[in-house]
């Protein structure tokens, strides 16, 4: 019989062993070729011989975006100002938002991962408080070879950097390299069809439009609950807490600069301001609720992928996509873009009545520096990000991923348009996987016995409170926050 001691060993060897082969080249030809194009170390503008280097980007189901990363890996290497030779990994573990988190961890921790590893925003301030990852600001005080000598950091928008400091202090510990927005698609032929012909601006206009097309027996909403990782409904949530938690801000800004950051967050948590049995935040999951009658039947069984199908089908008039999205539907469906419509009062007294940005328009396409790289890798794995954010490769981005760029005055092409971050941006970031992969796993689980009638209301909310505390408790022993330092805030 094996003991309970040599099982955990057994399983923690699995999980490692598997996320690590997570991160080899995915099967693809971009895959394939990026390693082959990094097999020598040519010299670089002085003469001397460039710094071998691996480079992780997230890989994706269409081989056009996994062939993006490959010729930019392939021009960076073969530009003689470049320092390092780049090797491209393409990673397979993020359709689960949790288990790329497992696996940047575990990369850390181990310090078996790439040179350059692809993180998220509040993953490199969290990173940066367990000392795992480089602070990058005295690289970020250099000029940019890429972008006309520019000091880098002044490259970038305010707003998007602003968004990137490490919580109570100055530090930056990741460089982002895009940003995207969440729009509403629809089916232009199915609204015709139904009589709709104004775009519906407020919740009750979008309630009344759903309405209308469920009566004509047309599924009006493709979406599901069935799996973690990009997952709709949650996006959706944070949509509503955004619109109905502006007074909350200045309650919760303990260093003033109008965001709302993690060790803010689990200040309100203590406080017991972010009470998820309270008001604003009760209110808002019967609002989720309420939306499902307008959602296909059996959506705790419907993946990302299979309400995608269902509007590229046809089989439904509307679903909730970033901009890459539309790469898939051309072709297949005359579509329109709108925002996702807000709430009014009328339905929430709490809502500010305008556009929010929907769990979107910040910092995104981040990428870390591990703490245990060598001197000379550094140097080297700094000259690629700026190339990664210089106009030239930003401008790619935008036109191949559907992306938008993270530059001052950057230039936007056309398919990227109606997704510019124009709506009122979030402040907290309070339900996504950001702040904890633990409360974002609870909701999604939790959330589907709560959305199809078999979890009342409090049990739910309960449940969300517990994932809270505990996460709380967690990053306050690993950051050192507490009530005595007021949450790591500069003062």
């Amino acid at each position: 019989m094996i003991g309970k001691k040599t099982l955990t060993i057994l399983l923690s060897t699995f999980l490692v062993t598997s996320v690590m082969s997570a991160c080899t080249n995915a099967n693809t030809d971009a895959g394939k070729e990026a390693a082959k194009d990094a097999g020598s170390a040519k010299p670089d503008a002085q003469g001397g011989a460039k710094v071998k280097l691996t480079f992780a980007a997230i890989g994706s189901k269409l081989d056009d975006d996994n062939k993006t990363y490959q010729k930019l890996v392939q021009d960076y290497n073969a530009n003689p100002k470049a320092k390092a030779q780049v090797e491209l990994k393409l990673t397979d573990v993020f359709e689960d938002v949790n288990a790329h988190r497992t696996w940047v961890t575990t990369q850390l921790i181990g310090k078996t991962g790439p040179d350059i590893i692809p993180s998220r925003y509040l993953w490199t301030q969290e990173d940066y408080g367990k000392k795992l990852i480089l602070d990058l600001n005295s690289f970020l005080a250099k000029p940019n070879p890429y972008f006309e000598n520019q000091k880098w950091q002044d490259t970038f928008s305010e707003n998007i950097m602003k968004s990137m400091l490490v919580p109570g202090t100055d530090k930056i510990a990741g460089i982002p390299t895009y940003s995207q927005a969440v729009r509403l698609f629809y089916n232009k032929d199915i609204f015709k069809k139904a009589g709709i012909s104004e775009i519906p601006q407020t919740w009750e206009q979008f309630q009344d439009v759903q309405s209308k097309l469920k009566a004509k027996g047309i599924t009006p909403m493709a979406i599901g609950t069935n799996k973690q990782g990009g997952d709709r409904p949650n996006w959706m949530m944070r949509y509503f807490s955004d619109q109905t938690t502006e007074k909350m801000v200045p309650q919760l800004d303990l260093d003033k600069n109008g965001l709302i950051t993690s060790n803010e967050i689990v200040y309100g948590i203590d406080a017991g301001l972010i009470d998820f049995t309270k008001q604003p935040f009760i209110d808002l999951f019967p609002l989720l609720k309420d939306w499902t009658q307008y959602w296909p039947k059996g959506f705790n069984g419907l993946t990302v992928d299979d309400a995608s199908d269902m509007f590229l089908r046809g089989d439904a008039a509307m679903t909730l996509g970033t901009a890459g999205f539309s790469k898939q539907a051309q072709g297949l469906v005359d579509y329109g873009v709108m925002r996702v419509p807000y709430l009014t009062k009328k339905t929430n007294p709490n809502a500010e009545e305008k556009f929010y940005e929907v769990a979107a328009g910040n910092p995104d396409g981040v990428y870390a520096l591990p703490v245990s790289l060598q001197p000379e890798k550094q140097e080297a794995a700094v000259d690629f990000l700026m190339y990664m954010s210089s106009p030239a490769v930003q401008q790619t981005l935008a036109e191949k991923q559907y992306v938008a760029p993270v530059l001052k005055n950057a230039k936007f092409p056309d398919n990227i348009t109606p997704f510019l971050i124009v709506n009122e941006p979030f402040k907290m970031n309070l339900f996504g996987p950001a702040f904890s992969k633990n409360l974002y796993e609870v909701f999604g689980k939790e959330g589907q016995l709560y959305l199809d009638g078999s979890q009342s209301l409090n049990d739910f909310a309960n449940k969300l409170n517990g994932a809270a505390r505990k996460e709380a408790d967690s990053l306050k022993a690993s950051q050192g926050w507490s009530k005595d330092n007021n949450y790591g805030t500069k003062k």
